[in-house]
């Protein structure tokens, strides 16, 4: 099953949480970094985007991280 962030929030079943936390929900931090590959930390980042919705996401982010967004928005298009 694909994990697609919508506008809206979508609730996530347990199947999706299961196959996106990776090592059984132990998380380990080293360095200011967390241990999850580029596919975990996609699929976790996806999850939570789906659970709150992108206008959420865009609601909460700091008005810095908001223009960003849009200026990487315009650029790619």
């Amino acid at each position: 099953m694909k994990t697609i962030p919508k506008a809206e929030s979508q609730k996530i079943t347990f199947q999706m949480f299961e196959n996106s936390i990776p090592n059984e929900g132990k998380w380990e931090l080293i360095d200011g970094e967390l241990l999850f590959s580029d596919e975990e930390m996609r699929k976790v980042i996806l999850m939570l985007v789906s659970q709150i919705g992108l206008k959420k996401l865009i609601d909460i982010l700091p008005l810095e991280s908001r223009d960003e967004l849009e200026r990487l928005l315009r650029d790619k298009s």
